[in-house]
């Protein structure tokens, strides 16, 4: 009986000893994708580590500080950009997406970007709200994309300025049957996934599990599946970008 007492005390302790494991995701993160995909893909990205991570959804700058302070231990995923300032958290170096900003409109005469009309953007998204402020364009957030994407057919606007992929999995609760979509001709921006840096050990193990994900096309296949979302629904995208990459 002692041996096994000893066992059951052993496995106890490991237990208790077991420390949680907090992954901030930002609320436009968790708009674009969705929770339980968010919650699937980084369960299954730590799962050869032992690490079972407890997600945290808060608004972008609070839940960036709060990694950065060390009170979270990773950040989901954001563009490497806006991420200067946060000195003591560490990128894994193989990114988990390349995005693209994207015009969406009812009309496609209507998908291009201009000074005169207020233009939708998507509350949370730094990419979007920089490359406002950069060009000076009117901009106006709203709460998440179902409700930017309503916002289009009351008419508040002719134009949505948010991400390539990530935003159009979401168009099924939106009421649309179809959508204009122009990619702006800009290089991609990198997603990365971050660690603070008292986690700086696990940086090579998870560089290795991500890369593996984006070679095996895992990652690929994800996104296809958000892209093709619409079409099961019933719905349709019609890209317009090479139609109109010459008149830029």
């Amino acid at each position: 009986m002692k041996p096994l007492f000893a066992l059951m005390l052993l496995c106890l302790c490991s237990q208790l000893s077991a420390k949680e494991f907090n992954i901030n995701v930002s609320e436009g993160m968790s708009f674009h994708l969705g929770k339980a995909q968010i919650e699937k893909i980084f369960t299954e990205i730590y799962r050869p580590l032992d690490i079972t991570p407890t997600f945290h959804y808060l608004p972008t700058q609070r839940g960036l500080e709060w990694v950065n302070s060390g009170r979270f231990d990773a950040e989901a995923g954001r563009v490497e950009n806006a991420m200067t300032t946060f000195e003591q958290l560490l990128p894994i170096p193989t990114p988990l997406a390349i995005v693209r900003l994207a015009v969406f409109c009812l009309k496609p005469e209507l998908c291009h970007l201009n000074g005169e009309h207020g233009i939708i953007i998507i509350e949370g998204s730094l990419m979007t709200t920089q490359f406002c402020e950069r060009t000076k364009l009117d901009c106006h957030p709203v709460h998440n994309n179902v409700s930017a994407f309503q916002a289009l057919t009351r008419n508040h606007s002719d134009q949505l300025l948010a991400t390539d992929h990530f935003s159009i999995g979401s168009l099924c609760d939106s009421g649309l049957s179809k959508i204009y979509m122009r990619i702006l001709p800009f290089q991609g921006v990198l997603i990365r996934h971050y660690i603070h840096k008292k986690h700086h050990a696990l940086l090579p193990k998870l560089n290795d599990i991500i890369k593996d994900k984006v070679n095996s096309g895992e990652f690929t296949r994800f996104i296809n599946r958000l892209n093709s979302e619409f079409a099961n629904c019933d719905g349709e995208i019609i890209d317009l970008t090479a139609a109109t990459q010459v008149s830029l």
